[in-house]
């Protein structure tokens, strides 16, 4: 009895292997996309390498890491978490591991080091031209433009000064803001109280006094909240808003249109912008046109999505769409395309293509005007025809080509 499991164990051992042997021959053989101008090798999913074209691409184990050569600059990364630039002058340089090290060199010759949260100094980090710090967030400055920021025990205190704008706030008791000429901000015992008063010709002013009323009164808007954010009710010069109560019901007519009965159905109209759900977020659609041009868009969380695009004069619309996990199609003008499995369940990605895809594409079927061919397994079985020839591929190789003989 022993034995027999044991010959039964050691077949499925053969099996396995091989299983992955064929698997292992089929990804290395697999044929990678490429777009004109770009030639494209690797062994999927290990390694792909882009060359030929504007940008030069390199991925080991994507997304574990990729680099990217370009005219202007290298780049690489190593997950989410160590970023290098570099210009491939040498004028600037940037290096990060997030979220402890930064380092690098300007623009204009200064090299920078920080270590979070002890301290150092960032340059253009975020929004910022600037960002000192000792012992975060015990004491930072910012800088961005003319704009100098220094907080204490950041959110508590913080102080902003420059041309036309000062800033204070002792988080979460009291707060102003002021651009010179334009508007007046202040909060007490945030989000108990806040205001703002136009300090310009337009004038007009409002507060919240949350969770109770909220009011704004100018020229041109009027808004009035009760048990904010849920009633809102405004109105300007070519807007009439209503919520009630946010998110429900949102109806609006003006600029901009809305009808929503959140989640079950709604719809929104800016100009020719057009979009509406169906039980948010299962079904979603959005759509813009013009004269010259338009586009399309829905999408069935997260089985199908489909995406319609037309130009003034084209016959025919070119188009995408996916039915997650099966299958996946192409149009454009004379051009077909069909792929089965479609395991990638978001929007078509390149780098998708390039590394993973070819692990689990089992069937590819193309035409066009003069050509058609489908793949099974890559080229374990395929056939391609073009004009009067006819090609067979086996076990990834081709048989050759044979020329139909005319009837005559």
């Amino acid at each position: 009895m022993a034995s027999g499991a044991d010959g039964a164990g050691g077949g499925v051992a053969v099996r396995m292997r091989v299983w992955l042997a064929g698997w292992a021959c089929w990804v290395l053989l697999s044929v990678l996309p490429s777009v004109a101008g770009e030639t494209v090798s690797g062994v999927p999913p290990l390694y792909s390498h882009v060359t030929g074209g504007e940008v030069e691409r390199l991925d080991v184990l994507w997304p574990l890491y990729s680099k990217r050569v370009s005219e202007q600059e290298i780049s690489s990364r190593v997950l989410w978490f160590w970023f290098d630039r570099a210009d491939r002058g040498g004028a600037w340089e940037r290096s990060w591991l997030l979220p402890f090290w930064f380092a690098g060199r300007t623009e204009e010759g200064r090299t920078y080091r920080a270590l979070f949260p002890v301290g150092g100094t960032l340059e253009n980090f975020l929004l910022y031209d600037r960002v000192s710090f000792v012992l975060w967030p015990l004491y930072a400055k910012t800088e961005v433009n003319e704009l100098t920021g220094r907080s204490i025990g950041w959110p508590f205190y913080e102080r902003v000064e420059g041309p036309g704008i000062e800033r204070v706030r002792f988080f979460p008791f009291y707060g102003r803001s002021v651009k010179e000429g334009i508007e007046e901000n202040r909060f007490v015992m945030w989000p108990i109280y806040s205001s703002v008063r136009a300090l310009s010709e337009r004038g007009g002013s409002g507060f919240v006094l949350f969770p109770f009323y909220g009011q704004i009164d100018a020229p041109h808007l009027q808004s009035r909240w009760v048990l904010p954010p849920f009633f809102r009710f405004s109105r300007s010069e070519d807007q009439v808003t209503r919520y009630l109560p946010w998110p429900v019901v949102q109806w609006a007519d003006g600029a901009v249109e809305k009808r929503y009965f959140w989640p079950v159905v709604g719809r929104k109209v800016v100009g020719r912008d057009r979009s509406g759900f169906a039980v948010w977020p299962v079904v979603k659609w959005e759509a813009s046109a013009n004269e010259e041009q338009g586009w399309r868009r829905w999408q069935v969380v997260p089985f199908y999505r489909q995406r319609t695009e037309w130009e003034a004069g084209r016959a025919e619309r070119s188009a995408e769409w996916k039915l997650w996990p099966l299958a996946r199609g192409e149009r454009s003008g004379t051009d077909r395309r069909l792929e089965v499995l479609a395991l990638w369940p978001f929007e078509r990605s390149e780098v998708i293509e390039r590394n993973w895809a070819a692990c689990w594409k089992l069937f590819r079927w193309e035409r066009d005007e003069s050509r058609m061919e489908w793949s099974l397994l890559h080229g374990v079985l395929g056939y391609k025809r073009e004009g009067m020839n006819r090609s067979w591929k086996l076990f990834f190789m081709s048989t050759g080509e044979e020329r139909a003989v005319s009837a005559d």
